[in-house]
């Protein structure tokens, strides 16, 4: 599968104008049901797909593996993620901070038939003040659900208007 990039750089930053950098790894989880296992945010009323930030000297894969224990309780076998889509943000002055910012969020492809588990999850506090859980959502009703959820959501569009993208080139590279 062939990674398609989208660069968002609206102040025209280059990279050495770049003070700091923020990378997330993302997991769109299928089942053999054909459900898309989602994370949900009952605090922010946000879905999003699994994954997050990576640690230091982490490679995408690792942290994506770390994040998808975290949050699902799924060990995730590398060999079954596949680099999928790459957004990237050039920021100015990222959130009044005086620093630019990239922020790259990499999104792979899973396929997997592995059940969340609460009991393996490992939330930070954040995501239990939020009532993080795991849902799954059928690959036919995904798309309005998130069209739904920013409707309804306290969290910023922008996040959504992503995955709502993100999904429909996966159901174009899929359609045949």
């Amino acid at each position: 599968m062939k990674t398609i990039e989208k660069i968002y750089n609206y102040d025209n930053i280059s990279t050495e104008e770049i003070d700091e950098k923020t990378t997330r790894a993302r997991a769109i989880i299928i089942n053999s049901k054909n459900e898309v296992l989602m994370c949900y945010s009952n605090g922010l009323q946000h879905y999003e797909f699994p994954g997050g930030h990576l640690e230091e000297n982490e490679t995408l894969e690792e942290g994506l593996k770390r994040e998808i224990l975290e949050e699902t309780g799924i060990s995730l076998n590398e060999e079954k993620a596949n680099l999928f889509y790459a957004i990237k943000y050039y920021c100015k002055n990222y959130h009044d901070s005086g620093k630019n910012r990239l922020v790259e969020i990499y999104y792979y492809v899973v396929y997997c038939d592995d059940i969340y588990d609460d009991s393996k999850k490992n939330l930070d506090s954040n995501e239990i003040m939020q009532n993080y859980e795991c849902r799954y959502i059928n690959v036919n009703d995904l798309k309005n659900t998130l069209i739904e959820n920013k409707k309804t959501t306290k969290e910023n569009n922008s996040a959504l208007d992503d995955m709502i993208l993100i999904w429909d080139e996966f159901l174009k590279i899929n359609a045949g």
